[in-house]
């Protein structure tokens, strides 16, 4: 008996550390979030795909929602992006609704944010059950200048 479980032990080791090391989401520069798939406030389910870039607009920030949501009946689901500043600590989100069933997308001038002059390191928040996390990323916002 201590054989079986021993063997069941040393063959789910690497199986747990290879699903700990492909959720681990490390700072990286600005752009795509990880693709998540997510339960919605509704009969729905959602692919969902964010973005942040920094100077997306003078002295302000972009964060795009791309969602594909696949159901029956009216569904929603909150995304926000929590960002803070590397230099002083200021914190803030930017918070949007995607709607479905269907294709749904922020773009445009729904998607511009001021989060202040800097360095930010951000994180998306889905606001229903989702896997995986869709991690960390950073992006610089520079004073513009005509």
């Amino acid at each position: 008996m201590n054989t079986a479980r021993s063997l069941f032990v040393l063959s789910a080791t690497p199986v747990a550390a290879v699903a700990l090391l492909a959720t681990a989401a490390p700072a990286t520069a600005e752009g795509k979030f990880a693709t998540v798939y997510s339960l919605t406030q509704g009969a729905c389910f959602a692919q969902v795909e964010t973005s942040v870039n920094g100077d997306a607009y003078p002295s302000s920030a972009g964060f795009t929602v791309n969602t594909t949501m696949f159901g029956i009946g009216p569904c929603t689901l909150p995304v926000t992006l929590n960002w803070r500043n590397l230099a002083d600590g200021a914190t803030g989100s930017f918070k949007v609704t995607a709607n479905g069933p269907g294709y749904w997308s922020n773009s445009g001038p729904a998607a511009i944010f001021q989060p202040g002059i800097g360095n930010f390191t951000s994180t998306v928040t889905i606001g229903a059950v989702h896997v995986p996390e869709p991690g960390t990323r950073e992006f610089t916002v520079t004073q513009y200048q005509p």
